[in-house]
């Protein structure tokens, strides 16, 4: 499968793989609450979920429940009165699509509301339920899902989209930094058949099982060096017992390198 992304693995990876499959016992979430499929696969005590519509987030209960029936699942975080582990920050979307020139200023602010303010107000609310319940330690684990067009080069109309990935992406530097002893990543998520992937008109490749099974393993705590950083999925390496320093020394020469504009 080519590659959507620079890369500096030698292998690509569209799917889970066994280094991330979330039921291995060092990923285990028995004692945590938690939000995501995988996360169930990993037996979290409970998991949190929050959308605009019901009747998804009760199809998504009822899948929850069928992978592990231990598994207590809210609809709603404010009625669990104990203090999560785990914060993925899930929602985006797509608006204000044009040249800065043209677009309107209405729809290209709507991104910023949806992909900054929100997982902004999410994360407060993350941090202060840790802090009323005195759970601020370092077995907290708090992801924010981006975009890789936060981190490529230039492509035209993507202003408002990627402007605001960004800096929700530097908002979560910001919480790890204040909380240093957290797990905290930036997650490029691959590309998945989502309704923000169709509306932009994206190929899917990539299966949701992959982002879903990297979530859980970077609960576990064991890649601290990659704390803080925005990460491209599909690359192997993340979950693998390779040197982390050596792939950080990598990925940055990447980076210096990736400085065309996309077509």
């Amino acid at each position: 499968m080519a590659r959507l992304y620079p890369s500096f693995t030698p292998t690509y990876h569209n799917d889970q793989y066994p280094a991330i499959d979330p039921p291995q016992p060092h990923l285990d979430c028995s004692s945590k609450i938690a939000i995501a499929i995988a996360f169930a696969q990993a037996h979290a005590k409970g998991i949190a979920l929050l959308g605009r519509t019901r009747s998804t987030l009760n199809e998504t209960a009822a899948k929850v429940r069928e992978i592990s029936s231990t598994t207590d699942v809210f609809l709603i975080v404010a009625h669990y009165n104990a203090a999560p582990g785990i914060l993925v920050n899930n929602a985006g979307g797509f608006s204000g699509i044009g040249s800065l020139i043209d677009v309107n200023f209405d729809e290209f602010w709507q991104s910023f509301e949806l992909n900054t303010k929100g997982p902004l107000l999410v994360s407060q609310c993350f941090m202060r339920a840790c802090r009323d319940h005195q759970g601020i330690d370092s077995r907290k684990t708090l992801i924010n899902v981006t975009s890789g067009a936060a981190h490529i080069p230039y492509f035209p109309t993507g202003a408002s989209y990627a402007c605001s990935k960004l800096a929700s992406a530097k908002i979560t530097e910001y919480i790890h930094y204040e909380y240093p002893e957290w797990n905290v990543f930036n997650l490029q998520p691959a590309v998945v058949a989502t309704d923000l992937a169709r509306q932009a008109g994206r190929k899917a490749p990539d299966s949701p099982r992959l982002p879903a099974g990297m979530a859980v393993n970077w609960r576990s705590g064991r890649r601290r060096l990659w704390r803080k950083r925005l990460l491209l999925l599909g690359l192997r390496g993340f979950a693998e017992e390779e040197n982390d320093e050596e792939l950080i020394r990598r990925a940055k020469s990447v980076h210096r390198n990736a400085d065309k504009p996309a077509e």
